[in-house]
């Protein structure tokens, strides 16, 4: 597998079907009490561990910093900016094959009486 190209992006546009194979957009959206984040890869979905492994790693994040009014995202150091820690931690995480599984779209069911 070639190596992914990550990047941070503050809309969801274009869509998934519109993007080359090997890019990743990380779309982060800032909620006041969670973070809401959409991966988006052309064909692929990211693995239930993955999205485990990140929702895991910002419930402890969250619970070690102060939050001093900020939204989770903020004080997590996801939003505005993602920080290079982050950066890092994406890069290691979703540049494995096993990060990712192929989207199987789904097809209408034709039921016949």
């Amino acid at each position: 597998m070639k190596r992914l190209k990550i990047r941070y992006v503050h809309n969801l546009s274009p869509l998934p079907e519109d993007m080359s194979p090997e890019v990743v957009h990380v779309y982060i959206d800032t909620l006041t009490d969670k973070v809401e984040m959409y991966i988006l890869r052309h064909g692929f979905i990211v693995t239930d561990p993955v999205m485990h492994t990140i929702e895991s790693r910002i419930q402890q994040i969250d619970q070690t910093t102060p939050r001093r009014g900020r939204s989770v995202a903020e004080s997590v150091g996801l939003y505005p900016n993602v920080s290079p820690e982050w950066r890092k931690f994406f890069d290691d995480l979703l540049q494995r094959d096993a990060s990712w599984a192929f989207l199987v779209p789904v097809i209408g069911t034709n039921s016949r009486n």
